[in-house]
């Protein structure tokens, strides 16, 4: 079960809910329509504000550099943010999540000195590459190629749909050093552009326009061989671990959207006035009101847990997978609802409820569909897998 909030945990919630709203919202809907994607001093820029909160690797244990905060803090922190402006806070989260946490496990101390500090400061941004042009959820695939080639990996190949892979300055790159392995020949390796350049391309899309989602390209890329992470051929475990942390940070996401249209729906429903009085006091405004929040409050729960878990040091593939699959659903489901509140206005670009809406079908994708989540939680419930 979910412990309650202690009192460090309201404290930070407060402190970062009272940020956002002075910091973060005021500047979200016009950042959303004027840059597509935040350029990447923007990007820093709103980052380093975000540094004394815990955003970048304050889950890291102190003696790399981070804090040792706990899970549960971990997503309130997302939650809050994506309340705000979920662009930014998908760039934070892979800032967090790309490197570090594989550097903190599968990592060697001489990698951990290169490359922690210059992530934790900023100085780098970062990307993580799985996904591919012809290989989204069946990851096992990797047509990237590591090659060695004296003291260095030479990879080509693609990956799309990178998240940060435009502003990137370092990528951690999935490939394949042995196809006739499978998952098992899938290596992992730290491409630091300034030694082993690539290139990219940035991919318009519906929602989460302000965030850099990309093609990295690699034609060639010379990477020197102590930027392996791990074994040989042993990365696909790290890929997915790395995975589950991920999917329940898109789902908090999720969470902190539906709040965000919740709010907006019954401060526009105590306002708007039709036929003499709020339409907050119609039947079928207070039946949608209450719908939104019934499944976003389970939505939260299902995502706390996630996260309860994995602090208690579990890989929790169900929950992970619940977590992601039901939040950003959920998430759909209300910021449409908030739309519907609001009437014509709700398409209207002077209220916000349109960005929630097209931030939370963006959502549903990343990390794996919702149809690829149902499969992962069928797989754990039966010990039966659908993708062999």
């Amino acid at each position: 079960m979910i412990p309650e909030l202690n009192e460090e945990q309201k404290l930070l919630k407060r402190n970062v809910r009272d940020f956002v709203e002075r910091e973060i919202i005021p500047i979200a809907d016009e950042y959303d329509r004027k840059y597509h994607p935040l350029p990447k001093d923007v990007a820093v820029g709103l980052l380093k504000k975000l540094l004394p909160f815990g955003y970048i690797g304050s889950t890291l244990p102190p003696e790399y550099g981070g804090q040792g905060l706990d899970r549960i803090s971990y997503g309130i922190l997302g939650e809050e943010m994506a309340r705000a402006y979920v662009s930014l806070g998908m760039i934070a989260m892979m800032q967090d999540a790309a490197l570090l946490p594989i550097l903190a496990k599968d990592g060697t101390d001489e990698q951990r000195a290169r490359f922690m500090p210059k992530v934790l400061s900023l100085e780098k941004i970062t990307c993580l590459g799985l996904t591919e042009p012809d290989v989204g959820s069946g990851a096992r695939d990797v047509k990237t190629t590591a090659v060695p080639d004296g003291d260095y990996y030479i990879i080509n190949g693609t990956k799309t749909w990178i998240t940060n892979g435009g502003i990137a300055d370092i990528a951690v790159i999935f490939a394949s050093t042995d196809p006739s392995k499978g998952a098992r020949g899938i290596s992992c390796f730290i491409v630091d552009k300034d030694e082993s350049p690539f290139t990219t391309r940035e991919l318009p899309k519906l929602g989460c326009r302000s965030c850099p989602t990309s093609e990295v390209i690699f034609e060639d890329c010379r990477v020197p061989k102590n930027n392996l992470v791990g074994n040989l051929g042993g990365a696909y475990p790290i890929a997915l671990a790395d995975l589950v942390e991920i999917r329940v940070g898109v789902g908090i996401g999720a969470v902190g959207l539906a709040q965000a249209a919740i709010d907006a729906a019954i401060k526009y429903a105590r306002e708007r006035q039709q036929f003499g009085r709020p339409i907050g006091k119609f039947q079928l405004i207070q039946e949608m009101i209450a719908d939104m929040v019934m499944v976003t409050e389970a939505a939260r729960f299902f995502c706390y847990q996630a996260y309860y878990l994995i602090g208690k040091g579990e890989t929790c593939f169900r929950e992970a997978s619940m977590a992601k699959c039901f939040s950003t659903e959920m998430a759909v489901d209300v910021t449409s609802k908030a739309i519907q509140i609001h009437g014509a206005y709700g398409i209207s670009e002077e209220y916000p409820v349109e960005r929630y809406f097209r931030d939370a079908r963006t959502l549903t994708f990343p990390d794996g569909a919702s149809q690829i989540q149902k499969l992962i939680i069928g797989r754990e419930m039966l010990g039966m897998s659908a993708f062999v």
